[in-house]
């Protein structure tokens, strides 16, 4: 059997998974942005998708994709349905979910993603992952209030089932279509866990791990929920936006003191960017955002090159939680 081909079977796993971290999509629509992250070659290993479509997998180019049920025709929308086949037909998830770092990608609405997560999320704590990271897509209130509702109630319900929760909502994206909508939606997920995954995956220049997140996550802070924006410029730029971070955050940050956590990830091109300027813009941001942070913060941050970023160009990847 080709590797890149479903099974007629519910499930084909591999007969070997000791991966570090799992990135794993569930439904038609978390499936396509998973699938999308392999552009970014370090993720390609980590990425899999499982679905009720059977021509909706078969067009993924992924080569970790997985059936649920044995009909292949979809869930119907119907989230009682999804939920009864995927507790049947889960025995091997174990191989699939990572001991260490699991980050579920679902768009919340649909009949797939709704009925399963749960079902994937309970497996992730009976197996004691370290790091469970929830990814999630809420619907446009043109969808439908009650469905935009029930995503809701069910976001709220898996709450204390993981460490972390990254929100995507459609009603608050600046686009004018819904085709627009949508690809930003996807463009967010995608770069939120391509980052914070990324820092954990990739050998930085100032060393980042596992700890860290886990301490960003687990520590200092009630709330499970994380923000995320980048900001990339010259060093004048980045001064002047860094000096009040509270402006790139939701309305429940008041100032830059109800910052509880935040990671701060460096990214420049370490070829062709004088020693001197990472000096100064390490002095004068990175420091210029310490100073702004409340004493009770927790800051951690890391340093990684990209050889695509243009000379004496900075871009900070910023991740936080509220008190």
């Amino acid at each position: 059997m080709e590797e890149n081909t479903i099974s007629t079977k519910p499930f084909y796993f591999p007969k070997e998974h000791k991966s570090i971290v799992s990135i794993i999509g569930i439904g038609g629509g978390a499936g396509r942005i998973v699938n999308e992250m392999q552009a970014y070659e370090f993720l390609k290993r980590y990425l899999y998708v499982f679905g009720m479509n059977r021509k909706e997998m078969e067009e993924l180019s992924l080569p970790h994709k997985y059936l649920i049920g044995t009909d292949g025709l979809g869930s119907g929308k119907n989230k009682r349905f999804a939920e009864s086949e995927c507790k049947k037909t889960l025995q091997g998830l174990d191989k699939i979910i990572s001991e260490i770092v699991s980050c579920f990608v679902v768009c919340l609405g649909g009949g797939t993603g709704d009925g399963c997560i749960k079902t994937f999320l309970q497996k992730s704590v009976e197996m004691g992952t370290k790091i469970k990271l929830l990814v999630v897509t809420l619907p446009h209130s043109s969808e439908g209030i009650e469905k935009r509702r029930n995503a809701l109630d069910l976001l709220h319900s898996l709450e204390e089932l993981v460490d972390g929760i990254f929100v995507v909502d459609y009603d608050t994206l600046p686009c004018n279509t819904i085709s627009g909508l949508f690809k930003e939606g996807n463009r967010r997920v995608i770069e939120f866990v391509k980052n914070l995954i990324g820092s954990i995956v990739n050998r930085g220049i100032l060393c980042f791990d596992i700890y860290d997140v886990g301490t960003f996550l687990k520590y200092n802070s009630d709330t499970r929920y994380v923000e995320y924006f980048s900001l990339s410029g010259d060093i004048n730029y980045l001064r002047q936006e860094s000096s009040n971070l509270s402006k790139y955050l939701p309305s429940k940050y008041s100032s830059d003191d109800d910052i509880s956590n935040m990671i701060l990830l460096i990214t420049f091109n370490n070829n062709d960017t004088d020693d001197g300027t990472v000096g100064i813009f390490l002095d004068e941001t990175v420091h210029g955002i310490m100073q702004n942070l409340s004493k009770k913060s927790n800051m951690k941050w890391g340093m990684y090159n990209d050889s695509n970023i243009e000379k004496n160009i900075f871009r900070l990847d910023i991740f936080t939680k509220c008190n």
